[in-house]
């Protein structure tokens, strides 16, 4: 089966928040790395990862 993945930029949006903070948040451990691409070393954020953050790090989604 073939997941469907969310570009960096992607979840920012989704989430309301900056591209910047996404990456404060990654780099302070506030929210998990996702899997990367051995390929490229991208990040790979799914559905559920987005839906994580949005439950522990976004405010007013809660």
């Amino acid at each position: 089966m073939n997941r469907h993945y969310l570009k960096t930029a992607q979840v920012a949006e989704s989430l309301g928040i900056s591209l910047a903070t996404l990456y404060r948040w990654l780099k302070e451990s506030k929210i998990p790395e996702p899997y990367r691409d051995p390929s490229n070393n991208y990040r790979l954020w799914t559905v559920e990862d987005v839906e994580r953050i949005r439950r522990q790090a976004v405010p007013e989604a809660r």
